[in-house]
Formats: C-alpha cells, structure tokens, sequence
C-alpha cells in the first residue's frame, strides 16, 4: 500500500471514538485547536509529524500506530491469551477485549463471559454496528421495549442508536462475542 493511500485521519477519527473523547477534549490534551483536529480526520489537511506525536501522546501511543499497521501487514494475529481484561460494573461479569489495540478504524471484538449471578451490563459500542453472537448459554438481550433470548450459534444485529443490556437467562457458561464496526 503506497503512503498516499493510508487514512491516518480515519484512525485518528477512529482512536478518538473508541477512547470516548469528543474533538474539544482532544484538543485540550494536545494543544491543537478542534479545528484543525477535524480537518486532519476529514482528511481536508495532513498532520505534521510534531502534530502526529501529540495525538499519540493524548492517546497514550507511539506514532507508528497509526501507520504500522497498514504498512507492514496484511494480517494480523491475536492471540486468545492477548485480550485485554474491561472493567466491568458487574464483578459476576468478565469483557475482554479481544482485538486490542490492533483496533485500526475497521472493528472491534469483546468477549463477554456472564456469571451465575451477573446482572444486566451494558452491550457497549452505542453509536456503532453491533453483532452480538451466542457461543455458549443463553443471554437476554434488551433493546428499548424488546426482548431476544439468544441461545448457542444465535446472532443478534444492533443498529449504531440502539442501546442494549445483556443479562444471562439459563444455567450453566453464557459466553457473547460483541463485534463492533466503525465507518
């Protein structure tokens, strides 16, 4: 892939979303006025190098972030014992955070493990696309007014303004895959 084709906008758009920071707040991490924030992630001007460390110093990154990825490999591989631990209001509830930080602007993967007496817990990634895959158990998943009970091998799309919780409706292991999508 040429340089000219890498959308460093779209993932500094896409680390600033997934981190829940709005352009203002972005701004007053780094010293760079919103403006020119959201020029560089519509890719109506290129970030500076000195422009390019701030960010990634705001993101708690290194620069290369935000090119390796796409300059170096076609693939990447994430091992099962690399997902990153959530913390989670529900301590009968575990997430993990299956994709890490290879997260780039495309998708973003969760496990979500429900004890015996977990609680309702959010689905997470309002704003986004959302597939929620039953691999073990059954889970219940409320959304606005509605109720799905999702059993082993059951999909559920959510669209990016619905809010959702999932709650564990049997016995035994309810395990859920999140995959969430960014534009």
């Amino acid at each position: 892939m040429a340089a000219s084709e890498i959308d460093v906008g779209a993932k500094i758009r896409a680390f600033r979303k997934n981190r829940g920071l709005s352009l203002i707040e972005l701004a007053s991490r780094t010293g760079i006025a919103a403006s020119n924030l959201s020029s560089i992630e519509l890719n109506k001007s290129s970030p500076t190098l000195s422009t390019l460390i701030k960010i990634a110093a705001a993101f708690g990154m290194k620069v290369g972030e935000f090119v390796d990825g796409v300059l170096y490999n076609k693939a990447i591989l994430r091992r099962e014992d690399e997902g990153d631990r959530e913390p989670c209001s529900d301590p009968s509830a575990a997430i993990f955070r299956l994709t890490g930080e290879i997260f780039l602007n495309r998708m973003d993967a969760r496990l979500v493990e429900l004890g015996p007496d977990a609680g309702p817990i959010p689905a997470g990634g309002l704003g986004t696309d959302r597939l929620l895959y039953c691999l073990e158990g059954e889970v219940r998943v409320v959304v606005d007014a509605e109720t799905y009970l999702l059993r082993a091998d059951d999909m559920l799309y959510l669209l990016p303004e619905a809010a959702a919780t999932l709650e564990r409706a049997g016995r035994g292991q309810t395990r859920i895959l999140i995959v969430n999508t960014k534009l």
